[in-house]
Formats: structure tokens, C-alpha cells, sequence
């Protein structure tokens, strides 16, 4: 069998056998375009002209690194900073707080197929106000992420009061007891349940965006708005 001179960097080495040939190129100690030389030949040669050199392959590019985690899972209730609750709130004369009920009933009605109506929760919310506050301090999801510290009972209890004494005030012709029901801080009962869905949503998918600013909070808005500058006039009026 013939034994192969390979010449690489200006250095001669050998004899191989052929098989040590391409044992070599395929380890990457030597290249197919290295020059090689057996007996008869009369001039030095390409390893690849001479040899059946396998083509080199190309190897797949890394698999990505995805993991569960980084797969952004929906929230499990309302998803706001506290302050747009509170500042909407007051702004809005605690309208924003029905619209909190009833988006909360939407994401429990959407979780678990409900055939309820979450519009009329909300706007009824001194009915509906305890069993969401229930259904979100007993969910089992958020529990086993984070044990819910409020009470729903005494929330939902004195957010009901705070509602009925605001919209009292809210009925008499006195521009001063309207003033007095806008600053009502029924929204404090609601603080500490956005409190456990933010500390749940962050722990269950660092980096959640809040909730965006959708048609509903421009409503509230604007209707609040509309609110205090009829407020602000019958106050300039007097």
C-alpha cells in the first residue's frame, strides 16, 4: 500500500498509510488542500485530488434557550400600579373602582368559563363586591405563589359603607357635601387586594406590564372630568 509524505507549513512529515491521511484531516491536524506526495508521483499534490476526502460538515446552529419562564403569562386579575387606582378613583368619584370590579369579574369569568355578566357586577358592585374579593384571596393559582395576607370580609364590608355614605353625600344639593363625597377613601378597601395581585403577577412573570389605558379608563376619565369642572362651577357660582 502506498505511504503518503504530507507537507504543511514548509515542513515534510510522513509516511502515512492512507487511512492516517484521513484520519488526520478529519481531526483538523491537516487540511484537504495540504500537499501530499507518494512514490510515482512527480510533483507534490493536493491532498483532495489524491484522497476521497469527506466533505466537511457543517455543524447546526445552537438550539435558542427558551425556557417556560420566559413565556409572559397572562395576569390573573387587574394588573395596575396602586396609584392609578387611588388617582383614578378620585378623579373619576369612584367610578374607576366599579370599572376595577367589573374588569376583576372578567379575568374570573374568562379563567374559569363563568356564564355570568361581569358589567352588572360591577355596576352592582355593593353586591358583588364580597364574593370578588373571595375569589381572589381564595384562588388556588395566587395562593401558590403567594398567601394572600388581607381579609376579604372587612374590605369588601367597608368598601360597601364607604360607597353608600359617598353617594349620599353625592345626592344632597350642598356643592360642599359633593366636594367632601369625591374625597371619600373608599379606594383604601381595594389597596391591599391590588397590593397581593401585584406582588402574585410579579413573582409569577417578572417583568408583566400593567394594564394598558384602555377605552374604559378613558371614560372614567373623562367623565370625572366632566364631574369637577361642573363641580368647580356651581363652587364659583356660589
Amino acid at each position: 500500500m502506498s505511504k503518503y509524505f504530507i507537507a504543511k507549513d514548509g515542513k515534510q512529515t510522513g509516511p502515512f498509510e492512507e487511512s492516517e491521511v484521513l484520519r488526520l484531516v478529519a481531526a483538523g491536524v491537516i487540511s484537504a488542500g495540504d500537499l501530499c506526495w507518494r512514490e510515482g508521483m512527480g510533483n507534490w499534490e493536493p491532498i483532495a485530488r489524491l484522497l476521497a476526502v469527506p466533505p466537511a460538515q457543517s455543524s447546526p446552529p445552537p438550539i435558542p434557550a427558551t425556557t417556560s419562564s420566559s413565556v409572559e403569562k397572562p395576569p390573573l386579575f387587574l394588573y395596575i400600579p396602586v396609584a392609578r387606582l387611588i388617582l383614578m378613583s378620585i378623579v373619576s368619584f369612584g367610578l374607576y373602582e366599579v370599572y376595577w370590579i367589573y374588569k376583576n369579574w372578567r379575568y374570573v369569568k374568562e379563567r374559569y368559563n363563568l356564564n355570568i355578566r361581569p358589567f352588572w357586577r360591577g355596576w352592582f358592585g355593593i353586591f358583588y363586591c364580597h364574593s370578588l374579593l373571595r375569589r381572589i384571596h381564595g384562588d388556588n393559582e395566587a395562593r401558590s405563589i403567594q398567601m394572600p395576607s388581607f381579609s376579604p370580609g372587612v374590605l369588601a364590608t367597608g368598601w360597601v359603607v364607604l360607597r353608600i355614605f359617598a353617594n349620599l353625600l353625592a345626592c344632597s344639593p350642598s356643592v360642599a357635601a359633593d366636594l367632601i363625597s369625591a374625597f371619600i377613601p373608599s379606594f383604601l378597601c381595594l389597596v391591599p387586594v391590588q397590593n397581593y395581585i401585584h406582588a402574585v403577577t410579579q413573582r409569577r412573570n417578572p417583568g408583566q406590564s400593567y394594564y394598558r389605558w384602555s377605552s374604559g379608563h378613558i371614560v372614567c376619565l373623562v367623565l370625572g372630568l366632566c364631574a369637577w369642572a361642573l363641580l368647580l362651577i356651581r363652587l364659583g357660582a356660589e
